[in-house]
């Protein structure tokens, strides 16, 4: 039973690479893991769409395990190297998991789910910034103290991803130290002292 799950996620992570999400059919994926129709959504009743967010997940663990590095900083120089090494280590893996993160890119347009799925994502890491915004103002480093903690957050987050995605899509010519320095410079400028 479990050997059949992982030849069916094998097989459909190389056709997702391959063909891309929207060509990608449950057929193709049980014809090239070796089985019937059936044995796919017996594993896998939502489909490919749950086939490929299990296939994320292990993608989406490691953007995790860099969101969820203790946040102790205690100046605005701390918080330019702290964040300049987080983004960089998401831009990082952006390349390290460029060709899955494309696949990933087409399926956010065409899969709810899937977009649902991005949208937990990214409230997740909004969350854990917010909380590292509230500390910097709760220890008074912050230059305005009436500063929104979601806003900062955000202003962070999503120049983030705009640059996630353009270095998994091949979009951008600036090297990640660039970008990461660039977005830790303008963070750490605007919310510190």
């Amino acid at each position: 039973m479990e050997r059949s799950r992982k030849m069916i996620l094998e097989s459909a992570k190389e056709l997702f690479l391959e063909s891309g999400f929207k060509e990608t059919t449950i057929t193709m994926i049980s014809k090239k893991a070796g089985f019937g129709y059936g044995t796919a959504y017996s594993h896998f009743p939502k489909g490919k769409e749950e086939i490929f967010l299990i296939i994320m997940d292990e993608v989406m663990s490691e953007f995790y395990s860099i969101a969820n590095a203790k946040y102790t900083v205690k100046s605005k120089e701390e918080a330019f190297a702290f964040v300049q090494k987080i983004v960089e280590d998401f831009l990082t893996l952006a390349i390290k998991h460029q060709k899955i993160l494309t696949v990933f890119h087409e399926a956010l347009g065409l899969s709810p789910i899937i977009q649902n799925n991005w949208d937990h994502f990214i409230e997740r890491f909004l969350k854990r910034i917010a909380q590292n915004v509230e500390l910097a103002i709760e220890k008074g480093l912050a230059r305005n103290p009436d500063f929104d903690p979601e806003v900062v957050a955000a202003i962070l987050l999503y120049t983030g991803e705009k640059y996630l995605w353009e270095v998994a899509l091949n979009k951008t010519h600036k090297d990640c130290l660039t970008i990461a320095r660039n977005i830790a410079q303008m963070y750490a400028e605007g919310l510190y002292k």
